[in-house]
């Protein structure tokens, strides 16, 4: 599960319009940063980085923040040029899939997608390192929902570029590279096999995230979260904890003097150590904004 719980928080490719709103106050995905001498709030959302730019579109409270703000800030700055950039981190060299795995593991993956979609042909990315392949499996049980031509991150940055406003990235295309597929390729073929093992368990993961998602439950993707295995904790160190340390460490400095709309996955903002927590460990007022 660890490979699959990470990109259930960056690719998973929905889009679907639902306003629905929690009760709870603190089920939200806007969050509202004051305090601590700031000139201006700064807003932070919680995404899927390939949900479609509908879901924000009759949010107007998010809408005001969004254009209000002086800078967006998302993960990274997305142009052009980032899928040329992870190209060089996500294919092998002097090596390929039907070399890396064993006839019979290469046939069980084979066989896997063309159930799924028969004109899917496994050897077209037999260059694609194993984690690759694993997003596209993510993908395909994400198939009966319409993958949008822009994500919500990448539409939050077209409408600052739009807007004459100045956009930052928390990191580069290149540390996204490295962390999604610089880890050892027997570990990815190991996570590869066990994601298609465990598909049918995996597919219920993505529908029961993803409703926690549209219906702004916080609460439940935070126990989502913190369902982890042995497996799973240093992969999951990596992915959220550490990346959030990082963050969190940039992120004064850019809402000192700023008022800025900060985009990010939504499973960075909940937990013990997500950002809403953490930056009110520095002293920051952070509380929830309907969105609507």
């Amino acid at each position: 599960m660890r490979l699959i719980n990470y990109f259930l928080i960056c690719f998973l490719s929905l889009g679907f319009t639902v306003n629905a709103q929690t009760k709870k106050t603190e089920n939200t995905l806007l969050w509202e940063i004051s305090g601590k001498d700031l000139k201006k709030p700064s807003y932070l959302f919680g995404t899927y980085h390939l949900i479609g730019k509908e879901f924000v579109d009759t949010m107007k409270v998010v809408n005001e923040k969004l254009k209000s703000a002086d800078v967006v800030v998302g993960e990274l700055v997305m142009n052009d040029s980032v899928a040329i950039k992870l190209s060089d981190y996500f294919m092998m060299k002097n090596n390929t899939l039907d070399h890396l795995l064993t006839k019979d593991e290469y046939k069980k993956v084979e066989d896997f997608f063309k159930e799924k979609t028969p004109e899917f042909d496994l050897k077209s990315v037999n260059a694609y390192k194993p984690n690759m392949i694993s997003i596209f499996i993510t993908l395909f049980n994400s198939s009966e929902m319409e993958i949008p031509e822009k994500g919500i991150d990448e539409s939050f940055q077209v409408f600052a570029k739009e807007n004459n406003k100045k956009v930052i990235g928390l990191e580069t295309a290149a540390f996204q590279g490295e962390l999604l597929f610089g880890n050892d390729l027997e570990k990815q073929k190991k996570a590869l096999l066990k994601a298609i093992q465990e598909n049918d368990k995996n597919k219920i993961k993505v529908k029961e995230l993803y409703q926690y998602y549209i219906t702004q439950n916080m609460e439940k993707m935070n126990g989502f979260f913190k369902e982890e295995d042995e497996d799973s904790k240093e992969f999951m160190n990596d992915m959220l904890i550490n990346r959030n340390k990082n963050w969190l460490n940039q992120l004064p400095d850019l809402i000192k003097n700023n008022s800025l709309f900060i985009a990010v996955g939504a499973g960075h903002l909940v937990g013990d150590n997500g950002l809403i927590k953490g930056l009110q460990a520095k002293g920051y007022t952070v509380k929830p904004v309907a969105t609507n």
